[in-house]
Formats: structure tokens, C-alpha cells, sequence
């Protein structure tokens, strides 16, 4: 599993600018374990340590139900990544190989929370 800790960079990022992070859920509480299966993504606005969420987005890969022998081949999450254009970080508690590939070709960054409730999780993410 590729998982960035932004460390320094992170703090002097959330002091200097305004970015949105995206956090995958079904519920819009809690992480979901599939962050490629999620329902959607709740999105956040994170400008000098304070959390403002904007609003719960749709994932369009969704529909896309898998099986556990689905080949990925030609497949990407272009449209998941499409939505989260806007983002610059994920927050995840799982997440798997080739949705990792998409958000690294995306330069969205990964942060593994420790936390599954997302706003302990956002608070978790901007205090760290």
C-alpha cells in the first residue's frame, strides 16, 4: 500500500493555503473500508488549521460492482479522479493498488487515518 505522512510539509501547507481533501464513505460519517466502493466522497476545505465541509459528491465508480476476479486491465478510476480534481489530499483507511496509481497520476496525496468517525478523522489529518 503506497500511504504518504506529509509530516512537516503538511504543516507548513495548512498555514500557507487553502486546499479541499476528499474522504470516502457510505454513510457520510464514517470512512468506509473500500475507498474505490464508497458512496461517495465527503469533501472538506482546510485553510489555516480550520475544517469547512463543502459537500457529499457521488462516486461514479460506484456502479462498477466487482467481483473478487475482476481484471483492472483497461480499467481506471479516470471518473473518480474526475470528481476529485479539486483535492489534494485523500483521506483513506484502505485503499487498493490501482486506485493508489490513479490518485499518485492525479497528485492527489493519500493520508491513512487512524480514525474511522470523519470529523475525528479531519481533525486527526489537520493536527497531525
Amino acid at each position: 500500500m503506497f500511504v504518504i505522512f506529509v509530516g512537516d510539509f503538511l504543516n507548513k501547507k495548512k498555514h500557507m493555503e487553502k486546499f479541499n481533501i476528499a474522504i470516502p464513505t457510505n454513510d457520510e460519517d464514517s470512512l468506509t473500508d473500500r475507498t474505490g466502493r464508497a458512496k461517495g466522497f465527503v469533501i472538506y476545505e482546510i485553510e489555516n488549521k480550520l475544517a469547512k465541509k463543502l459537500e457529499f459528491r457521488l462516486n461514479p465508480h460506484k456502479h462498477h460492482e466487482h467481483g473478487e476476479d475482476h481484471e483492472h486491465g483497461e480499467h481506471t478510476h479516470a471518473e473518480v479522479m474526475e470528481v476529485l480534481s479539486d483535492c489534494s489530499y485523500i483521506l483513506v483507511n484502505k485503499v487498493g493498488k490501482h486506485f493508489v496509481q490513479d490518485l499518485k497520476n492525479a497528485n492527489i496525496k493519500i493520508y491513512k487515518a487512524k480514525e474511522r468517525n470523519i470529523e475525528k478523522a479531519v481533525n486527526e489529518f489537520i493536527n497531525h
